[in-house]
This record gives C-alpha cells, sequence and structure tokens, in this order.
C-alpha cells in the first residue's frame, strides 16, 4: 500500500520537478540533410509531408496543429509526415512535442551543419527561412513546396487526391 501512495505521489510531482515520463520516452533522432533525404526514400509508396520548424519561430508554432490533424486524418491511409527541428538543442522541442501529440517522425537538424546548407542540401530552391514545408508523392516526387506558414486547405485538398481519398 506504501508503495502504491509513494508511485502516486511520484506521478503527481514528476511534471513539477523537471520532467514527465512522456518526455523520458521521446527523443528526436539528430540528422543531416542527406539523412533526410534518404529517410524520405525510404518511404516511397507513401504520401511524405516534410516540415522544418522550430520552438522559436512563431508561424511554425501556429501551423503545428493543422499537420497534426493532417497527420491524425490520413496517417492511416498512407500519409508520412517527417517533421525537422531546427531549436539549437534538441530537447528544446521534446516538451513541445509531447504537447502536441506528434506522434509522426520528428527528427532534429544536426547542429554540425550550418542551417542554410542544411536547407538547401534537401532543397536547392529552399531559400532558409522557416517554416518551409514539402509534399512528396508515392513516387518520391516533390508535389508541393511552400516557404512560410502552410496552406492548410489547399495541403489536405492536395493530399486527398495522392491518396485518392474523397475529402
Amino acid at each position: 500500500m506504501r508503495r502504491k501512495f509513494l508511485s502516486l505521489i511520484l506521478a503527481i510531482m514528476l511534471p513539477f520537478i523537471g520532467g514527465s515520463t512522456a518526455q523520458q520516452k521521446r527523443s528526436l533522432t539528430e540528422t543531416h540533410a542527406e539523412g533526410l533525404k534518404k529517410t524520405v526514400a525510404g518511404l516511397k509508396g507513401k504520401v511524405v509531408f516534410v516540415n522544418f520548424w522550430a520552438t522559436w519561430c512563431a508561424p511554425c508554432v501556429a501551423e503545428f496543429p493543422d499537420i497534426i490533424k493532417l497527420y491524425q486524418k490520413y496517417h492511416a491511409k498512407g500519409l508520412e509526415v517527417i517533421a525537422v527541428s531546427f531549436d539549437m538543442e534538441a530537447p528544446t522541442a521534446i516538451p513541445f512535442l509531447d504537447r502536441q501529440k506528434a506522434d509522426f517522425i520528428n527528427l532534429w537538424k544536426s547542429p554540425k551543419q550550418e542551417d542554410n546548407a542544411f536547407m538547401t542540401g534537401f532543397d536547392k530552391e529552399c531559400l532558409g527561412a522557416l517554416p518551409v514545408s514539402w509534399l512528396f508523392d508515392q513516387k518520391g516526387k516533390r508535389v508541393y513546396f511552400r516557404m512560410g506558414k502552410l496552406d492548410s486547405i489547399a495541403l489536405d485538398k492536395q493530399v486527398a487526391e495522392l491518396l485518392a481519398l474523397p475529402r
């Protein structure tokens, strides 16, 4: 009985003393531009949405709930989402991802690769601003590219068309 009581107290207090069990489970895999390209290529056969973001970027934070909704709506039908954090340290993004329930692929831009080199290494048209997003069809062809806050209605329509689903 005492052990159950102590476990309950610890579970209640843990978020207030520096962590939570969800934060301890989530981690971000460090990646570089070539690694991200390989990750996207490895998902051929799926529709893949990629988003570069950071917690310090207000438009990134504002559009994140739309990305969550898109993933929840279409993941079971063939959509994969990859979110790449540009935060200086990977742990900075973890509480935000936990609050958002971002259960898709979450990566962290390697600090060993300069931001612009990472962006242009992934896509030469990317000019170094956040947020930036891409959509790739099942063959890995880029079909959507947007620098700045995404147009969630247009993106939803395009994902639905790629997955051949009624909106």
